[in-house]
């Protein structure tokens, strides 16, 4: 009787571990409308730095406890 073995065969070990799920890709529209929501984020926090001096300290804790 002949016993061959082969470096590249899968063990038990390799094949469960090859066969976990993975997440999907997101698809295009998804990046797009990602993109899109951290540009707007962006501009709004450009928008705040510029005009922030007009806004009084009370009504940023408002907004921030509004937000939370």
């Amino acid at each position: 009787m002949v016993a061959l073995t082969y470096a590249n065969a899968s063990t038990p070990a390799k094949v469960a571990a090859s066969t976990e799920t993975k997440a999907p890709a997101k698809g295009f529209f998804a990046r797009f409308l990602d993109a899109l929501m951290e540009a707007r984020m962006q501009q709004a926090r450009r928008e705040m730095r510029l005009y922030g001096r007009l806004v009084t300290p009370l009504e940023i804790a408002a907004d921030d406890k509004a937000g939370k």
